[in-house]
């Protein structure tokens, strides 16, 4: 049974999970971004979490269609509207109660009741007003700490076994770089109808080439017929 955001912070209070949740919310509305829609509201009624044990997938329940010429901006928007709601849940306020203004003048208050990890990224937010997904944040540090953990490895057997780490086979191996996420199936076939731009933009271009062809041969028919 799924739950609405509202209910599910009244809940949960796990802060790896809401981080985990945080996650996928942003990494789902990249993907309504990238087909050019956005999410009309942020009513926390109105996002439901379809299934609380995987934190996924987010149906928002306003999508509308994104107006082109302001599509930088309406997304900035979206990331600022979701790092809001980040915070207002981690200080344990309620978000008819944070004033944007407020916050973003007094950000320093706030810190204190926020993932250590996240203050640098929320802070970017609320007062630069960065443009910045929360998971393409996570999955960067992410990136980051594995290849210092690598390099670390790396010093250690350099410093320790140089001489006899070929005879005992070891093998030194690239940090994997962590790439875009992907979202899941299940979060595809939920936002199933919303037109992918890209693909569509394609698909206009075969169309126009294609119909002049076929223009084309019921001409040649006709003129073949009256002669």
């Amino acid at each position: 049974m799924g739950l609405n955001l509202k209910e599910w912070l009244e809940t949960n209070h796990e802060i790896e999970s809401r981080q985990k949740l945080f996650y996928n919310m942003s990494r789902t509305m990249n993907y309504i971004h990238d087909r050019d829609y956005y999410i009309k509201s942020f009513n926390l009624k109105e996002i439901e979490i379809l299934n609380p044990e995987k934190l996924s997938p987010i149906r928002y329940d306003t999508v509308v269609r994104m107006p082109k010429e302001y599509k930088e901006q309406i997304i900035r928007e979206d990331i600022y509207n979701l790092a809001f709601i980040q915070i207002s849940a981690f200080a344990n306020i309620k978000i008819e109660n944070l004033k944007p203004i407020y916050l973003k003048e007094n950000f320093s208050e706030f810190q204190k009741y926020l993932p250590q990890m996240d203050v640098p990224y929320l802070q970017g937010i609320i007062e630069r007003g960065a443009g910045i997904y929360y998971y393409e944040y996570i999955d960067k540090r992410n990136k980051q700490e594995l290849e210092r953990l690598q390099r670390e490895t790396d010093s250690e057997i350099n410093n320790s076994s140089r001489s006899i780490s070929n005879s005992l086979g070891i093998q030194r191996t690239k940090t994997t770089a962590v790439g875009k996420s992907m979202v899941d199936s299940d979060t595809k076939k939920l936002y199933g109808d919303l037109v992918d731009t890209k693909q569509a933009a394609f698909v206009s271009f075969l169309i126009f080439p294609v119909s002049l062809i076929l223009l084309g041969i019921i001409l040649v028919m006709v003129v073949f017929f009256y002669i």
